[in-house]
């Protein structure tokens, strides 16, 4: 396949209305936003960003498929990982961006046979509708582990345990930043005459970056 396939007329709406969002924003902080920025509202956008909106994304029937969506092996190797580590700390273990709910299920269902369930398993969900469906697949999956999940908006700011996460990596926001012969730039997103959306660069502020 040399070209994407064309999206559907609701697909096309959807991607029209957010990009309407992410111009307004533009706009309004003077022509330019971060790389950051627009990455955090492509993917993160209220109702509109690609993980807070409703369409299916994991498994067949979504854009991709990670592994605790094809088998359970996955979950119960890595539960023996987290055994060990939390023979020697004690402790939850959170994890962020938990998908479908799958590798969370998976993994507490075999510690849970090798008798070291967490004190508690933590779940980090920024997206609404994914928070949604991890707490339906656990109430289906593990009923009888109900009392030891909870969700989190953010980190705490102290962790025992363990901290997991799988294929998130990617999905995090960041800053870009280009060396140039003159010094240090922040690329960011601008608008053409036009109104599409186009690379930018601006001078990267004093201390901006830390090693």
């Amino acid at each position: 396949m040399t070209r994407l396939p064309a999206p559907d007329p609701l697909a096309l709406e959807h991607s029209q209305r957010l990009g309407g969002l992410i111009e307004t924003e533009i706009r309004a902080a003077g022509g330019w936003i971060p790389f950051a920025r627009y990455m955090e509202l492509a993917l993160y956008a209220p109702g509109l960003g690609y993980y807070a909106a409703g369409a299916r994304k994991l498994g067949r029937e979504g854009d991709f498929v990670t592994a605790p969506e094809i088998t359970p092996l996955f979950g119960h190797t890595l539960a023996r990982q987290a055994a060990q580590v939390l023979s020697l700390t004690g402790g939850e273990i959170i994890e962020l961006g938990a998908g479908s709910g799958r590798l969370a299920s998976q993994l507490l269902l075999e510690l849970e046979r090798l008798g070291t369930l967490p004190a508690a398993y933590s779940i980090l969900e920024v997206s609404a509708d994914l928070r949604e469906r991890q707490m339906n697949w656990l109430r289906a999956t593990t009923p009888h582990l109900l009392p030891r999940l909870r969700w989190l908006d953010r980190l705490p700011e102290r962790i025992t345990g363990l901290v997991l996460a799988n294929e998130v990596l990617d999905a995090l926001p960041v800053h870009l930043v280009a060396w140039h012969k003159d010094g240090i730039a922040e690329r960011g997103v601008a608008l053409t005459d036009d109104g599409t959306f186009a690379w930018s660069e601006r001078p990267l502020a004093p201390g901006a970056l830390r090693s």
